[in-house]
């Protein structure tokens, strides 16, 4: 967002060699790429994604499966819980997941299998967990809150 030179340059240089590197679709950039990154994170592979919302897609479904597989939670009970305030996109999954009405609003049925709590809400959480946490598969929150005008997790837990 600040045109430093040497970003543009870089985005110029990619963009006369390759716009868009889709998976569908063999370049020689990717495989680069892909071993780079997991190499230094130190994982058995890589599934970049498009958007914000592209990914918190995929960590939904991963976390369902890992709660079906790994978990065994039984088949169609798996919850999401997520905190009120987030914002992770506009697709169904993810408005699911949204205390916003503006966001939801025309757009039902909303996905089952999310449990709502309030940001910073330690105790009620910690009650979802209690009452749920055999059929939890996942607990997706932003520790920053952009949307919700800018709530830090820091300020809220006292840390």
């Amino acid at each position: 967002g600040h045109c430093h030179p040497k970003i543009i340059k870089a985005f110029q240089e990619q963009a006369e060699r390759l716009t868009l590197s889709s998976r569908a679709f063999y370049n020689d950039r990717f495989p680069v790429f892909a071993e780079r990154l997991t190499s230094m994170f130190g994982y058995e592979m890589v599934l970049p994604m498009n958007t914000g919302a592209e990914g918190v897609e995929t960590a939904l479904k991963l976390a369902r499966k890992w709660g079906y597989e790994k978990k065994k939670i039984p088949k169609n009970e798996a919850i999401i819980v997520s905190c009120c305030g987030c914002f992770h996109g506009r697709t169904l999954a993810v408005i699911s997941m949204s205390c916003d009405n503006e966001a939801t609003r025309g757009f039902g049925p909303l996905l089952p299998g999310h449990i709502k709590v309030d940001f910073g809400d330690a105790v009620a959480l910690e009650k979802i967990f209690k009452e749920h946490g055999d059929r939890i598969a996942g607990f997706l929150f932003e520790p920053i809150q952009g949307e919700a005008g800018v709530s830090l997790l820091s300020n809220i837990i006292g840390c």
